[in-house]
């Protein structure tokens, strides 16, 4: 079973890739790192969660490197 901080950071990190998915990786990695810090503030377990959360981001940002160049140009 999922607990509920697993499925806050999923839906934050679903919704960085959202935004990268959408041509706009600034405002992914703004607002995933936003969320970070104010984790790391707090809550040591949902940071951990965050961090990985950002390693499939930056994961999925090479992923659409590599099928389709620089998605920034």
């Amino acid at each position: 079973m999922i607990s509920q901080k697993q499925m806050i950071a999923f839906k934050i990190g679903a919704r960085a890739r959202k935004f990268i998915l959408e041509g706009c990786p600034i405002e992914g990695y703004d607002y995933i790192y936003g969320c970070l810090n104010n984790a790391r503030a707090s809550d040591s377990e949902l940071t951990t969660l965050l961090e990985m959360e950002l390693e499939k981001l930056e994961r999925r940002m090479n992923s659409l490197r590599d099928e389709e160049g620089d998605i920034l140009e």
